[in-house]
């Protein structure tokens, strides 16, 4: 017998379904920690205390540890049966022996949702991969969504709900101040180290986040149920996405196609493309890779990008966020540095860049405004002179303006600690009213003061010329696919 399949109507129907399951599942009320231990204890279960209510959730902390009458100034239950009132979420950190029996004794409690923090499943050996079965027939049975095992839980930055361990989600002193106009980003990891490793690297370059979410082996909900409701997320420009495994390659599709409908780009850093990878993968989450030429043409058809590793695919958000997509490969550069241009030069042109040279009309009409040593060709090499000399800023016009390149790199040196010798004032003007992008690279590494500085203009910076070619990949990436070309799918040669 076959099964029918699903109508548009209800195809929708069932991902709004879905989608209002997550919802509920990042937004909890009250939140049972299964295994809590003291704030201050070294350990993952004293963590999972600590970042929580540093976090700023405004909701019920429940812990349950027969161990405790109460922690850090709560009341402590011996058993989630015990606690007597209803419970939105159950964070579940116990030796895995014991975490199909906990996440049993959730739902039968009426808890909604559960994350297994616990390792030990499939991703340690075959034997331990029935534990796994297990949970997701209990998942199945009862209707409580389980997240895991073998996570690190999620930070919903929107609402103050850090349900994880991890540092990264953990307030700074002093919190990082994000890019101003730019759009966020949401985070979904199979890896939760990797996870959250990219909201740590994210904010470091002024990126602002909404959510991060790790699923590590996805007994039940899976990157792409995430995926897919941030898909329609209105506050969300760009999801990362980093997999190991799509376990769901139909939900994928109808996920990036709803992305791609709402004006959204996903970048995924996608692991199997060596031997090597797809072993780690497998050891890690117990993720069987998929063939990669296949899985790199269903990204190129969905408009998806693809990243090496992490630091690109931040890169890549970064340029999105905070950029037009550019209307073609041709790069015009401005320099204060001619050793930091010829660099850019090669960097670009070696990832299939132009960088055409400037008609001689233009260069006629830039020469005078910065030393005869410098150059008018490109790139445009204003001398360190022409920061003063208004040479940069007259250079950069110009190309804005003009129609000999589509997208504009600025270089400079950033390093300055108490003053930053760009007119960002004028700098952001220029930005503001071009269709075209400007990407800025520092050539010595950018102070704090200086990021903070362009950040508050609205303009990224970059340190590093892989990460600039990275951005720039991803806004020529997206004219290709709404174009309806079939685009080369990443940041790397296939």
């Amino acid at each position: 017998m076959t099964t029918p399949s699903l109508t548009p109507a209800q195809d929708h129907a069932h991902a709004d379904a879905g989608s209002a399951a997550i919802e509920a599942f990042l937004k909890p009320k009250s939140i049972a920690l299964i295994g809590a231990a003291p704030a201050e204890q070294r350990s993952i279960r004293g963590a999972l205390m600590r970042v929580l209510r540093r976090g700023g959730f405004d909701g019920r902390i429940v812990p349950v540890n027969p161990s405790y009458a109460e922690i850090n100034g709560i009341p402590c239950y011996p058993s989630i049966g015990a606690v007597g009132f209803a419970v939105d979420l159950a964070v579940i950190a116990i030796p895995a022996a014991f975490v199909c029996d906990a996440a049993a004794e959730c739902a039968a409690a009426g808890v909604r949702a559960a994350i297994i923090i616990s390792s030990g499943f499939a991703e340690e050996s075959a034997e331990k991969a029935h534990l796994q079965l297990r949970l997701s027939e209990i998942a199945r049975r009862t209707g409580m969504r389980i997240c895991g095992p073998n996570c690190e839980g999620f930070y919903n930055l929107l609402d103050g709900v850090a349900a994880t361990f991890s540092a990264a989600a953990e307030p700074a002193e002093t919190e990082n101040q994000a890019i101003v106009g730019a759009g966020r980003v949401a985070v979904v990891a199979q890896s939760g180290g990797l996870g959250f490793a990219m909201l740590n690297r994210g904010r470091a370059l002024g990126l602002d986040f909404t959510h991060i979410v790790t699923t590590g082996n996805e007994c039940d909900l899976t990157a792409v149920d995430f995926i897919g409701h941030f898909a329609t997320d209105a506050v969300i420009k760009v999801i990362i996405a980093y997999l190991e495994e799509i376990r769901d390659v139909a939900g994928f599709r109808l996920a990036a196609e709803r992305a791609r409908a709402s004006g959204k780009m996903i970048i995924v850093v996608k692991i199997g493309q060596s031997e090597p990878g797809r072993r780690a993968a497998l050891a890690h989450t117990g993720s069987i890779t998929g063939a990669a030429a296949d899985l790199d043409a269903m990204f190129a058809d969905l408009g998806v990008l693809l990243a090496v590793e992490a630091d690109e695919a931040v890169a890549a958000a970064l340029a999105c966020v905070t950029n037009p997509m550019s209307g073609g490969r041709r790069v015009g550069i401005v320099t204060t540095a001619g050793g930091a241009g010829t660099v850019l030069c090669e960097s670009l042109a070696g990832a299939g860049f132009a960088i055409p040279a400037l008609s001689e009309p233009l260069q006629s009409s830039l020469r005078p405004t910065f030393p005869a040593y410098g150059s008018a060709a490109n790139p445009v090499d204003v001398t360190a002179q022409g920061i003063f000399t208004g040479g940069a800023m007259r250079a950069l016009e110009v190309l804005l303006d003009g129609d000999e390149v589509d997208l504009v790199v600025f270089a400079a040196t950033l390093s300055g600690e108490r003053s930053i010798s760009i007119d960002t004032d004028a700098l952001r003007g220029l930005a503001a009213r071009s269709a075209k992008p400007v990407l800025i690279y520092s050539y010595t590494l950018p102070s704090g003061f200086a990021r903070q500085a362009l950040w508050r203009a609205g303009l990224p910076v970059f340190a590093h010329i892989r990460d600039l070619v990275a951005a720039a990949h991803a806004l020529t990436f997206d004219r290709r696919r709404r174009a309806g070309r079939l685009a080369e799918t990443g940041l790397h040669s296939s």
